[in-house]
């Protein structure tokens, strides 16, 4: 890789973590829990991608990484001895789409049918039935406990449960939202990494910004928050709509691929962009580096 590109990629790294480790920071992850997640990170993607040997070799890992030998196979034998976990925060979104867009689960006009929780006759729509369909393995009754208690779903005077929200949104800082935070980020940065090395200038997936020229007031900012909460989600609904209808269309096909579009609304904050360098002026330490006792 030139220099150049290293150098741009190193800034743009900067730019990328400046959020991450504001939010780190807040919760208490250190520099050596980072650093650690990090060795993790570099070993499984050398693993993956540039080592095709049948057997691992530690020393080429190292060489593609930066680290040692030994910090290799420690993150190998931790990876070897760590208890596997399962992500669970997609599991409630992906119960609500299905009850909002599966034929067998909704009524005239598009409304999502009020349920029973279960039912004694085969084939008649109930909610175990949906949870069984979307989500894997997770028990019917803690994933009720969960769409009840964030308001997405209601129980009615007849026992019956109906839906009154299509998304999941998890409540702050919880295991769900944390979860998610890791799994929108890779989604992110597969798209623009692989945009980056695209061969071709019409190659490569949808990436597009649009934004304010000069900035926005607080008040605009709000109206284009309601605006897009309102729009983005017709047309989200329109496109899961679309998957809805293309998954039954390619099923038994083996060469499938998770895909999908993700749509964030980002209100910048203009103090981030500048450099450390910038900042230590700002403070004073242009001439010489102080620190405070």
């Amino acid at each position: 890789m030139g220099q150049n590109v290293k150098e741009h990629l190193r800034l743009a790294l900067r730019m990328m973590l400046k959020p991450l480790m504001k939010l780190l920071i807040s919760q208490g992850v250190t520099h050596g829990d980072f650093s650690e997640a990090a060795k993790d990170v570099y070993v499984e993607v050398a693993i993956r991608h540039f080592d095709k040997s049948s057997r691992v070799n530690q020393s080429r890992i190292a060489i593609l990484t930066g680290l040692t030998r030994k910090e290799v196979k420690n993150v190998i034998d931790r990876a070897i001895n760590a208890t596997a976990h399962s992500k669970i925060f997609s599991r409630p979104s992906r119960v609500l789409a299905g009850w909002h867009s599966d034929p067998k689960y909704v009524g005239p006009y598009g409304v999502p049918l009020e349920l029973p929780y279960e039912s004694s006759i085969k084939g008649t729509p109930s909610f175990t039935n949906l949870v069984k369909t979307y989500s894997g393995d997770m028990a019917s009754r803690p994933m009720l406990k969960e769409l009840k208690r964030v308001g997405a779903v209601v129980e009615l005077e007849n026992s019956t449960l109906k839906a009154i929200r299509r998304e999941f949104e998890p409540e702050a800082l919880s295991p769900e939202l944390v979860e998610r935070l890791g799994v929108i980020g890779h989604y992110f940065f597969s798209t623009a990494a692989a945009n980056i090395e695209k061969k071709e200038q019409t190659s490569g997936y949808f990436d597009r910004r649009v934004f304010a020229e000069d900035g926005l007031s607080p008040n605009s900012i709000i109206e284009f928050d309601s605006l897009i909460k309102l729009r983005g989600q017709e047309f989200l609904e329109e496109l899961d709509n679309w998957f809805v209808a293309k998954e039954k269309f390619d099923v038994g096909k083996s060469d499938k691929k998770a895909t999908g579009l993700l749509m964030v609304h980002y209100v910048a904050n203009e103090e981030d962009e500048i450099d450390l360098r910038e900042l230590l002026v700002e403070r004073g330490l242009e001439t010489e580096v102080r620190y405070e006792e």
